[in-house]
């Protein structure tokens, strides 16, 4: 089901892109891949990394059945969460218009209409995962991965038939409309997947800071992974202003964004059931775990690496002529992704095993090369020059912390067997 919904998402998505693509100028498209990209930084920070820690607090509160706690974790975090929203929401209003000066008054615009929707994708970024913490994973993820994706399509495609001519701004409007409602859904199921003793039970802030300092990693490691993936358009915007180079790269991150987004479906089913079997000491049932999820990963990475390199000179018409260049992009793109997907359980059984000292110093080393690589290459080779900068460190990046992963976990079998009392 997982899988459906994530293929599900991506037709949805993918439909949307060659929609805008087609309907709106290479200007306007660019503008709005450019939007989605810092909005998608700014509610990376917004949610203070407290989506990805309930993955984790909210499974062992319920484990131990801790009801005051949860009850006072999820009030901590809702009120957290939407106050920085909008605390950075008005930083970024004014370092649009004042400080930083874009190319153009009609992509500070989008950027900006996007914003004013960033409380709404924060707190639904973290409902996400507190409902699939909850047992619902079918459900959350349906409501992100469909009904978001599906209303945001309905709404440009119905627009564009009542008055052709779609701006980048009024499709900032239909998405940022898309995620209002998505979000009011997430609240009734948020509601109802509740358990009656944590609607019963009194609310516990204790020791409140020591939740945002344990979710300062993750929020640390999440910034720094949207980084990796968005930071890309971003320079091809500031190297080739209003030129296809930022959409043909955009198109390629969204073509081999398949695997990331069923990478991160998959991790909300897998995590939950790691955190426990880390909380019991079960080496063996965590060592099949991940197994399990490797196995999966890899057969469907081998597919669609297939397709990629077999259709992916077709895969790029279908956006129309001004993209048909992006093959190596795509393919570039695609092989980082595999990397990313295939190995990013090894991140998080890092950080949950607090090594995060480790994760953080490779993932912000792994950043700091991007982002000069990204300048370097893409200067010289455009968007296949960022493509690379881009795959390489991030390869390096995941297959470095698989392998630490690897050790990490031998380290735990040998100390407790050496525990373990004789017969």
């Amino acid at each position: 089901m997982l899988f459906a919904l994530s293929l599900c998402n991506y037709a949805l998505m993918y439909w949307a892109h060659i929609f805008l693509a087609r309907h709106l100028s290479i200007n306007a498209f660019d503008d709005f891949s450019v939007a989605v990209s810092v909005v998608t930084l700014l509610s990376t920070l917004a949610t203070l990394g407290l989506e990805k820690y309930a993955l984790r607090l909210v499974a062992l509160y319920i484990e131990r059945k801790n009801w005051p706690r949860l009850r006072g974790f999820w009030q901590f975090s809702f009120r957290t969460i939407l106050l920085f929203s909008f605390v950075l929401m008005g930083i970024t209003s004014v370092c649009l218009a004042i400080v930083m000066p874009w190319h153009s008054a009609e992509s500070h615009t989008a950027i900006l209409i996007y914003t004013l929707f960033l409380p709404a994708i924060a707190l639904s970024l973290y409902l996400i995962e507190a409902i699939t913490v909850l047992g619902a994973q079918i459900l959350a993820l349906a409501l992100y991965r469909f009904v978001l994706p599906g209303v945001f399509l309905l709404l440009i495609m119905a627009l564009n038939d009542i008055q052709p001519g779609l701006s980048a701004e009024i499709v900032m409007i239909c998405f940022g409309s898309a995620w209002v409602l998505t979000l009011m859904l997430m609240l009734i199921t948020a509601y109802i997947a509740s358990p009656k003793a944590v609607k019963q039970a009194k609310t516990d802030f204790h020791d409140q800071h020591k939740w945002l300092k344990s979710a300062l990693p993750l929020l640390i490691s999440s910034l720094l992974m949207t980084l990796l993936t968005s930071a890309g358009t971003i320079i091809l915007e500031i190297l080739y202003t209003s030129q296809a180079m930022v959409g043909i790269f955009a198109v390629a991150m969204k073509s081999s964004g398949f695997l990331a987004l069923l990478g991160t479906s998959t991790n909300r089913y897998y995590l939950p059931m790691m955190v426990v079997l880390v909380e019991r000491h079960d080496q063996v049932g965590l060592k099949q775990l991940l197994r399990k999820r490797t196995r999966l990963m890899a057969s469907i990475i081998t597919l669609f690496l297939t397709v990629i390199s077999l259709w992916g000179q077709e895969i790029l018409d279908l956006f129309g002529p001004a993209f048909s260049q992006g093959y190596s992009t795509l393919v570039i793109c695609a092989i980082g992704a595999a990397f990313v997907t295939l190995f990013s359980d090894s991140l998080y059984y890092l950080q949950f095993m607090a090594r995060n000292r480790l994760v953080i110093s490779l993932m912000s080393i792994t950043a700091l090369s991007m982002l000069i690589l990204s300048f370097s290459l893409g200067a010289i080779y455009g968007a296949s020059g960022v493509a690379l900068a881009y795959s390489l460190p991030v390869s390096l990046l995941f297959s470095a912390l698989k392998w630490f992963a690897i050790r990490h976990m031998r380290q735990q079998c040998t100390v407790n067997a050496q525990s373990a009392p004789a017969p």
